[in-house]
Order: structure tokens, then sequence, then C-alpha cells
């Protein structure tokens, strides 16, 4: 056997070793997936979200708005992603250009595919660009100072952002915040596809915490959930201070919860001295949504002491007793959690507590469509009954009973009935 000198395949196990260490550590990419399946409501036909878009608007690649406080990287063969995952004091807006459909699909192919029931072959969905517009805050100045400013004729962000508004009928930014086990494009893409089935109106920001896509990094992702919910803060101040907007929708999903729960609660407890009504002209926060809520239920509820619901016209909370993601994050925590009922999560007292409060809605969605798909924790996505309960809430702004569902006066909770298909009939002719 050939001898091979120390000094030459020690730097060379030296050379592999950091290769492989930095192939295993490097941030996960996401930059193509699949979109979802079109939520019920479209299934007869009758409703058309494509026919009026806006002009500012050249599908089938669309502008997604971006909001991280990831660290930028820098674009390499072991790093090839725009953000990692490591944390940043500033706060990074931009947009992401993302492809509905594949390259050789027109968009009247891609358009016609999008609401079909069973798709003959799948609708890609990619990541093509980023362009980081603005960037909030740094290790010198704190964002607060920075939001005190009067607006920066160099902001490029609130430029782009205010276009898109005036080019649409509704003045509405829509705020989508992850789950933790995701990398900086998740959002982006899922952002994209949930604007796309809205019919692409006002605007959609995608919201991207600096989360690890490692099971092991759950832990430290908590504690980065309540790092990121004071950026997420002051975005929702930029946003309302800045921009042209009339209503800010959130949809949070997962840990998500984590971040929108402990941002609102802030914003309420900073403006304790200031009338109410003030605090809501101001803000402007319409809807929030917790779909699968990965967070400690007594936490949340507590945080209705202080008055957080406040800040929003209408809380609305997914709950799902078949959630598998939910019951490990019980054993892993020892607390209920918000997205599970019964003995994971919501108790009858905190259902009662729950339910004093006009402005919240609970909804189990235990007997919708495909919820049981995966690990049950995904189906605002996976459900095309959730999928569309979602948007006859962020889009058209109908109560529960309007939507179709059916109160539970047992459990005290909005359920989705059998005849749910038959109820989203009535209600399609309703908006057509």
């Amino acid at each position: 056997m050939r001898y091979i000198p120390k000094k030459i395949w020690i730097p060379a196990v030296i050379i592999i070793t950091i290769g492989v260490l930095s192939f295993y550590n490097r941030p996960a990419t996401l930059q193509k997936a699949v979109l979802m399946s079109a939520p019920l409501i479209f299934r007869n036909g009758l409703i058309k979200p494509y026919d009026k878009l806006p002009d500012d608007l050249a599908p089938p690649i669309i502008e997604v708005f971006y909001a991280t406080d990831r660290q930028p990287t820098e674009k390499t063969f072991l790093h090839p992603v725009f953000y990692g995952n490591d944390r940043s004091m500033s706060l990074y807006l931009g947009t992401a250009a993302v492809r509905i459909g594949s390259e050789v699909m027109s968009w009247q192919e891609t358009e016609k595919a999008s609401i079909m029931r069973e798709r003959t072959h799948a609708v890609p969905i990619q990541l093509v660009g980023v362009e980081m517009l603005h960037e909030i805050g740094s290790a010198s100045k704190s964002l607060e100072e920075s939001l005190r400013e009067r607006t920066d004729a160099k902001d490029l962000f609130l430029a782009r952002i205010n276009s898109r508004l005036s080019n649409s009928k509704t003045k509405t930014i829509y705020i989508f915040v992850p789950g933790f086990k995701v990398d900086f494009t998740y959002p982006v893409l899922v952002a994209a596809e949930l604007w796309h089935f809205l019919g692409y109106p006002g605007a959609v920001i995608a919201y991207s915490w600096p989360s690890r896509q490692r099971l092991r990094d759950y832990f430290s992702d908590v504690e980065t959930a309540a790092f990121t919910a004071q950026h997420f803060r002051m975005l929702l101040r930029y946003l309302a201070g800045k921009t042209d907007v009339k209503n800010i929708h959130i949809l949070s999903y997962s840990a998500g919860a984590r971040i929108v729960s402990q941002a609102l609660h802030e914003l309420r407890l900073t403006a304790y001295k200031i009338p109410l009504p003030e605090i809501k002209e101001f803000l402007r926060i319409g809807e929030v949504v917790f779909a699968a809520p990965d967070i400690d239920t007594m936490l949340f509820t507590a945080r209705y002491r202080d008055g957080f619901e406040d800040v929003a016209d209408a809380i609305t909370i997914y709950t799902n007793a078949n959630d598998t993601a939910l019951k490990w994050a019980l054993r892993f925590f020892g607390w209920p959690r918000l997205g599970a009922p019964g003995e994971l999560g919501l108790t009858p007292q905190d259902l009662q507590h729950l339910n004093e409060f006009e402005n919240t809605t609970l909804i189990d969605v235990a007997a919708a469509e495909n919820v049981a798909s995966g690990n049950g924790h995904g189906y605002f996505v996976k459900s095309p009954w959730v999928s569309t309960d979602l948007l006859l809430t962020l889009k058209h702004d109908f109560d529960p009973l309007k939507r179709g569902l059916r109160y539970n006066e047992v459990d005290a909770v909005w359920v989705f009935p059998e005849s749910y298909p038959q109820r989203i009939r009535q209600v399609v002719e309703q908006i057509h």
C-alpha cells in the first residue's frame, strides 16, 4: 500500500471536514414548491379570481414583498440563498419575484390549472429573484429611533408598496408569519400562493424570521421567536404610520403565533394611556388569524388580561385535536397548546374565557376535508375547506355563519358540518 505523507493527508482531512460541516450546517433551501390544492370555493367555476387583475401585475411572475431579520448571506455554491439562519439587529425589507406555473405554461394555462379540483399535472411555484429595498435599524441605531424619523426619500420599499396599493381596489396588506424549521424562501412561497387564490388584492408581505431548519433547534427557535417579535411590532408600526394601507390582515401559522401575539400584546402595553379608538385608527389591524397555533394556551389567554385583542378588529383561532406536531410540542413543554382542543389544549374553562370576547372566534377543523394529511398540522393549505374559510375571512370579512360553518354549543366552537360543500355553493351564489 502506498504511503501518503502526513503533511499531505492531514491538511486534506481538515479541508474535507470543513467542507462537510459547511454542507450540513448550510441554510436549507426551498426555492421551488407545488401550488396548494384549489380551495373548495372555486370548484363550481362561478368565481373567477383572475378576471380583473391590477394593471401593475404581470403574471405568471408576481411580486411578493418581504420583511426579514435574517442576516444576509452571499450567494455561493454552499449557501445558495439570500438570507441565512443567523439573527440580525436590522429589519430588511424588499421584494421577491415568484413564478406561478412552469416556464412552458402560459398564464391562461396556469390560471385554469390553479382552480381545478383534480389537476392533470402539478403547478410549480418558484422563487426566481430577490431585491432588498430598505433597512430599518442597525447596531448603532435602535428601531424606535429609526421609526421616529421622517419618511426617508430613499425608502424604495415604501414607494413600491404604496404604488402597489394605489393600483389596487383595496388598500389592504396581508402578512404571513410562518412557524419554525423553515428557511427564508418558505414564507415567500406560501404568501405568494395565498395571494394568488385571493385574486391579488392589495399587497402581501412574507415575514421571514430567523428560524433554523433542524428539529433539534426547536427550543432555540422559541427564543428567536421572542427576539423577532420586536421587529414584527416595528413592522406593524412602520406600515401603519408610513404607507397608504387601510387594513392590515395577519395570518400566523404554528410557532408564528408566538411572534404575532407577543407583538400585539406589546403594542397594547406601550399604548395603555392612549384611548382605544385612537390605537385602532392608527394601527389599522383588521383580521388576525392563528392557524395551528403552537403556543402555551395559558400564556396566550393571559395576554387577554392586558387587552391585547383590543388592537385587532377580529381574532380567529383554528384548532385540531389530531395535530400530531402539537402533541409532540405538549410533550416537549409539558403545557397545553392553543391549537389543540381537549386534554391537549383548550379546556372548557379556556373556551368560556375566550368566548367572552366578542371579536374572538374559535374554529375546530377536525371534520374538514383532508385535515389529517401529513401530521395534521398544515391544514390551512392542505384542506380545501379550511383554505376556503380562510379566504372568506380575509377577503370578504364574512362571519362564521355566513361562511357556512355551524356553531357547536356543547363545545362552544364553530365546526365544519357535513353539508359544508352545499353551504359553500350558496355562499358562492351570494358573492357571484
